[in-house]
């Protein structure tokens, strides 16, 4: 099955781990944040890590025998998205060392971390001593879809990071909002021949199944940031806006 980069751009991140005993933690977010989550599972595969799932609110350090921790991909450090934050301090309190998987910044967030991975060139400004790699989903395995039965879709977040008012945009369609797996996402995206949209992941799976993508901005650097370190040569389309002259609404 296809996926958007070489396996090999994902080396740097995972064969450190060679012989390591890996927990792997997951956030907290959407289906976009979960097609991460999974992307990570078959990397770790390819690259014949040893790994079990592990959360830090559940699960006791002296219970299992690990000597890291990979720290889930995708969101934003720095931010206020409390969920996650907790996630990585509950984790960090465990006293295992931690790894932070490919991940944008918002602004610093202390650690300390093992090594820091960071998904496009913007977030470097906010992780010193960063590591620029791809953002995991674009080493996921993509099904081959079956043919497109709508021409395009238009689909705007409908919360955190919009750059997009509801004032303006009152009547947005947000798959986000009700895909819950991977799969979902997947078999949502492949209905359609063009996806325009500022959910960079959907843009990510409209690209793994072939689509012509448009990417929108959101409120910050991240979106704007993975096009022009990665997406732009991958074929994705950049507009500022979904009513763009090249994108007009119908």
């Amino acid at each position: 099955m296809p996926t958007l980069l070489p396996l090999d751009r994902f080396a740097p991140v995972f064969e450190p781990f060679s012989g390591r005993k890996i927990g792997v933690v997951d956030g907290e977010g959407n289906v976009g944040d979960r097609l991460l989550y999974a992307a990570t599972r078959q990397l770790l595969r390819h690259f014949g890590l040893n790994w079990t799932t592990f959360h830090p609110f559940y699960d006791h350090p002296e219970d299992v025998d690990l000597d890291c921790l990979l720290l889930f991909a995708g969101g934003s450090m720095g931010s206020d998205f409390l969920p996650a934050l907790r996630i990585r301090q509950a984790a960090l309190a465990t006293g295992i060392p931690c790894t932070i998987l490919p991940q944008s910044f918002v602004s610093p967030e202390p650690g300390p971390w093992e090594r820091v991975f960071v998904r496009e060139r913007a977030s470097l400004a906010h992780a010193p001593g960063g590591i620029l790699v791809p953002d995991v989903a674009l080493g996921y395995e993509f099904p081959v879809p079956p043919p497109p039965v709508h021409e395009r879709a238009v689909c705007l977040r409908l919360n955190g990071h919009s750059a997009f008012t509801p004032k303006k945009y009152p009547k947005k369609f947000d798959p986000a909002a009700w895909c819950y797996s991977p799969e979902e996402y997947i078999a949502f995206a492949a209905q359609y021949q063009h996806l325009i949209t500022d959910r960079l992941h959907l843009a990510i799976v409209g690209l793994g199944l072939g689509r012509r993508v448009t990417l929108l901005p959101v409120s910050y650097h991240k979106n704007r940031s993975m096009w022009e370190t990665w997406l732009k040569d991958v074929g994705c389309e950049w507009a500022e806006g979904p009513a763009s002259p090249a994108h007009p609404l119908r």
